[in-house]
């Protein structure tokens, strides 16, 4: 096991924040790319075999299965129900009733999601549910759409709704199976732990995420699991605010890259980056885990291997490196790419 002395010692750093005319915090991170063509890392920094926990950077993995059996064509599901099955949601209402609607359409209730009851992640929506007096609930729950897949599978296969967390349900088997064969990692490489929304959640090395993450940008058309694959990346790309909300960075890189690009954040600095065009999957993971600096990172690597045009530069850089504002709203600070 790595120590964290090593850990953070190895991070190489990434962005910074400026205060006046003062550096305030200098935050690193580790990152890998790899080639989906022949496996080959094409860039890194940091430790790129580091073991870390994608979290929820992992739901493109997660939501195979929803396609790749059956499930997502038996069940009629749109484009747009994919996409938030990829998921972290900041709980606004298109979201909320996207879900509602879902477990409806396949005999589920929100009783039946195990993720927990939450208030939804989007100041401005959050203020809304609070205000009218209701109460936060599972619906709201950034993962409550993975979940929404997950049910969907189970119902799909004949399997039992209840204890779909179990590590030993057949649905997370199925997501360990499909994880082990796209990274290429040892069965003894990958830990797991549990996630915030109560479903197993593994540690691998992020170059072997990495690998997985190639496979969807080097899709086999002439499979179900490479044709899933790419309905899975196509539905994001057509509805980029289902696998967010409103001024996301991921949402904003999907749609302006026109789904060239496809990044899903997770908890705690960890972000995954399908990079379609040149074949790529990458893995993030940030020091820090404050979203405004994993963002910011992110888009710091992508502008270092320069596979952002002139234009998407100009439109994402200021949604990426977010202004520092004090509690009156004034702008006191900016972050930056190193």
């Amino acid at each position: 096991m790595i120590s964290a002395a090593h850990w953070f010692q190895k991070a190489e750093p990434l962005v910074y924040a400026t205060r006046a005319d003062g550096i305030e915090t200098v935050q690193g991170g580790h990152f890998v790319v790899v080639d989906g063509e022949n496996g080959a890392v094409v860039a890194q920094a940091g430790v790129p075999d580091l073991p870390a926990f994608p979290r929820s950077s992992a739901k493109l993995i997660q939501g195979l299965p929803l396609v790749e059996s059956g499930a997502a064509s038996a069940y009629d599901l749109s484009a747009a129900h994919l996409s938030v099955a990829c998921a972290s949601h900041f709980g606004e209402q298109g979201h909320v009733d996207l879900v509602r609607s879902w477990l409806e359409h396949i005999g589920c209730t929100a009783d039946d999601l195990v993720c927990g009851a939450d208030w939804p992640m989007h100041p401005e929506a959050r203020v809304e549910v609070i205000s009218s007096g209701a109460t936060r609930t599972s619906l709201h729950h950034n993962c409550s759409g993975k979940h929404s897949g997950f049910l969907t599978v189970c119902r799909h296969e004949g399997w039992a709704v209840a204890g779909y967390d179990d590590p030993d349900h057949p649905a997370q088997k199925r997501y360990a199976s499909n994880l082990l064969a796209l990274s290429g990692a040892a069965e003894a490489d990958i830990k797991w732990g549990v996630d915030g929304c109560a479903l197993p959640t593994p540690v691998l090395p992020m170059v072997d995420m990495a690998r997985a993450l190639a496979s969807f940008a080097r899709p086999d058309a002439g499979t179900a699991r490479g044709q899933a694959q790419t309905r899975l990346l196509d539905a994001i790309a057509a509805h980029p605010w289902y696998i967010a909300g409103t001024g996301h960075f991921s949402v904003a890189l999907a749609r302006e890259t026109k789904g060239r690009i496809i990044a899903k954040m997770g908890a705690d600095g960890y972000y995954a980056t399908v990079i379609r065009d040149k074949g790529w999957g990458m893995t993030l993971k940030m020091l820090d885990g404050i979203s405004d600096v994993q963002d910011a990172a992110l888009f710091a690597v992508l502008d270092r291997l320069g596979v952002l045009s002139d234009d998407e530069r100009a439109i994402l850089e200021p949604v990426a490196l977010k202004p520092i504002h004090n509690s009156r709203g004034a702008v006191v600070g900016q972050r930056h790419v190193i």
